[in-house]
């Protein structure tokens, strides 16, 4: 059980890292020394296409002679689909910005999943715009500071700090409205 713990951790922080390849020689050593079935469920449960995910696990292992066990990762990725196919996941993907992959949903249940994504997106879009909108915020409250600015100038900046205030108030309340919406359930 604690091999397949590290395994796991293994392999979020390679995801995370977000390279070529999948896994390092050592992680495919291990993999091969432990479960396919595992990797499969991880990369599963992280949304992964199964075929173009075990061909790069594949490439990522060659050099070290490790083939990977399609049937065995195929089990575990079957599981492991199973926790990404809800709405509390496509909800997640949503709200890291992500568009998430509901093909690999049963038929019945990809619409569910795809309105779930577009609940979490719009909590991520509605941030990084009121983010974007504090710092320009910042911006113009950083200039007033020039001790040289004219008195026109500081007008100027104080009505766009305004005006930008009000939007960014208007964002925090669809922003909250947005995060009170239910998931859909399926």
């Amino acid at each position: 059980m604690m091999r397949i713990a590290h395994l796991s951790g293994v392999l979020a922080v390679a995801a995370l890292l977000g390279g070529c390849a999948t896994m390092t020689k050592e992680q495919c050593l291990e993999a091969n020394a432990t479960s396919w079935e595992h990797i499969g469920y991880v990369d599963g449960g992280n949304g992964h296409d199964p075929d173009g995910r075990l061909a790069m696990h594949r490439d990522a292992c060659k050099e070290v002679r490790v083939i990977p066990d399609r049937n065995s990762y195929m089990v575990g990725w079957k599981q492991g689909v199973v926790t990404y196919c809800t709405a509390e996941k496509a909800y997640e993907v949503g709200r890291s910005g992500q568009s998430g992959n509901s093909r690999l949903c049963p038929p019945e249940i990809r619409g569910y999943f795809e309105d779930n994504v577009s609940l979490g997106r719009r909590i991520y879009d509605l941030r990084m715009e009121l983010s974007s909108l504090e710092s320009e915020i910042d911006g113009y409250e950083s200039t007033l500071r020039d001790k040289k600015l004219s008195p026109e100038m500081r007008r100027d900046l104080h009505s766009k700090i305004r005006n930008r205030d009000a939007e960014a108030s208007h964002l925090r309340m669809l922003l909250r409205e947005a995060e009170s919406e239910p998931l859909i359930r399926f």
